[in-house]
C-alpha cells in the first residue's frame, strides 16, 4: 500500500469515516445539552464574532439566507436569540444573544469540549497540536 492508499484504504475514506463518527457523537453530546449542531454552531459564532447582521452569519456558516432564518426563528422562540435593527440600515436584521442564550451557550461549549476530549483521547498534547498543524495544512490543499 503506498502512503495515500485507494479504496477501503485511502487516506479521504478514513477521514471521511472518522469524520461522521466525530460528528455523530458531538450531535449526540449537544443534544444531551439541549441544542443540535447547528444551534451550536449559530450560538458559538455570536459568542465568538458578538451581533451579526443575519445575512453576514449566513455567509459565515455556508448556509442559505432562508436556512438561517429557520433556525434564528427557533432560537428566537427558545429565547436563546434576539432580532434587532442594524444601526445604519432599519431594514437589515441584527441578531444578539440573550441572557439564556449565553447560558445554552456555556452548557453546548462543555459538551463540545467532552466530544473532542473523546476525539482525541490517547493523543498527548504535541500530537494534537501535530494533527491540528496537519488538518490545517490539508484545508489549504482546498483554498
Amino acid at each position: 500500500m503506498d502512503a495515500i492508499g485507494t479504496g477501503l484504504d485511502s487516506l479521504g475514506y478514513r477521514f471521511n469515516m472518522i469524520a461522521r463518527m466525530a460528528r455523530a457523537n458531538f450531535e449526540q453530546r449537544l443534544g444531551e445539552a439541549g441544542a443540535s449542531f447547528t444551534t451550536w454552531t449559530i450560538l458559538e459564532s455570536l459568542t465568538v464574532h458578538g451581533p451579526m447582521i443575519q445575512r453576514d452569519l449566513a455567509g459565515s456558516l455556508h448556509v442559505s439566507g432562508q436556512t438561517l432564518a429557520r433556525q434564528v426563528d427557533r432560537l428566537v422562540e427558545t429565547g436563546w436569540l434576539e432580532r434587532g435593527e442594524a444601526e445604519r440600515d432599519r431594514r437589515t436584521v441584527r441578531l444578539h444573544l440573550t441572557d439564556e442564550g449565553r447560558a445554552a451557550h456555556r452548557r453546548l461549549q462543555q459538551a463540545s469540549r467532552e466530544a473532542n476530549e473523546q476525539l482525541v483521547a490517547g493523543l498527548s498534547s504535541p500530537e494534537v497540536d501535530q494533527l491540528n498543524d496537519l488538518l490545517a495544512r490539508l484545508a489549504r490543499n482546498f483554498e
